[in-house]
């Protein structure tokens, strides 16, 4: 009887539960490894839009200068200044639009404005742009280099002179991110290459061309452009949200030299 006894005996020794407070720190670390993973993963996530959308960038702004290099007029068109691209909204939904400048004048030549150094400007005139900041009267006949714009936006309702461009509009889904253009000063806002020569010419927010001197009777004579110590270049940084470099576009004035690097 002991014998049974013995054999059937069992030894509790082999099977000893966890404890609840064993459970809960397991969870625990199953937790903090599995949040671990999935904020890495989506900082991954997130690098790899900042890099589609800054790529894209970039393309583009080869793609307009290449286009306006090449440029061809359609029926009914006036000679056109150039192809340029509106960075108007970028920093807010990261929409960018791709508009045509055309001359009011028919021909290359018809005037001193389609001959000019400047884009639209004439020698005659005495500022480049509004001199106030104000838009300038209506008239394509009152333009002095200055890029027409309405409501911070290009407009292809003025005059026929500037158009936007159906099919160049871009606009995906933005990284958690945020996006600059220059700094508060003299912020270029629009880019402009000339037609044929593909040239880069900058503006701000107002239409205003930068890089040049705009009033005469300072160290250079309007419509001149400034020391290269002086001119500002186009920029664009994308910072992340959180952990992350900072990607930076910079577009070199006249040249439109492209250069993308990451800030550590």
């Amino acid at each position: 009887m002991n014998l049974v006894k013995t054999a059937l005996k069992i030894d509790n020794s082999k099977y000893s539960a966890y404890t609840l407070f064993e459970l809960l720190i397991v969870i625990s670390i199953f937790i903090i490894l599995g949040g671990m993973t999935f904020s890495a993963f989506d900082g991954l996530q997130n690098t790899v839009k900042m890099n589609e959308y800054m790529l894209n960038i970039e393309q583009d702004i080869r793609s307009v200068q290449r286009s306006a290099m090449l440029l061809q007029r359609n029926p009914g068109e006036n000679w056109i200044y150039g192809i340029g691209i509106d960075f108007s909204e970028v920093t807010t939904d990261g929409l960018y639009r791709v508009f045509k400048w055309c001359s009011p004048y028919a021909d290359y030549g018809d005037n001193i404005k389609t001959k000019s150094d400047i884009p639209g400007y004439s020698p005659d005139e005495t500022a480049i742009g509004p001199s106030n900041g104000d838009i300038p009267v209506p008239s394509p006949e009152s333009y002095a280099g200055y890029l027409e714009t309405r409501c911070g936006q290009v407009t292809d309702t003025f005059t026929g002179i500037l158009r936007t461009m159906p099919g160049y509009d871009r606009s995906i889904t933005l990284p958690k991110s945020t996006i600059t253009l220059g700094d508060d000063k003299n912020k270029p806002t629009y880019i402009l290459f000339e037609s044929v020569s593909g040239r880069a010419f900058f503006y701000d927010d107002s239409g205003s061309l930068l890089n040049y001197y705009r009033t005469s009777g300072g160290d250079g004579e309007i419509g001149t452009i400034l020391p290269a110590d002086e001119l500002i270049p186009f920029t664009l940084e994308i910072t992340p949200k959180g952990a992350g470099s900072t990607r930076s576009l910079t577009v070199r004035p006249l040249s439109g030299k492209i250069e993308v690097f990451t800030k550590r």
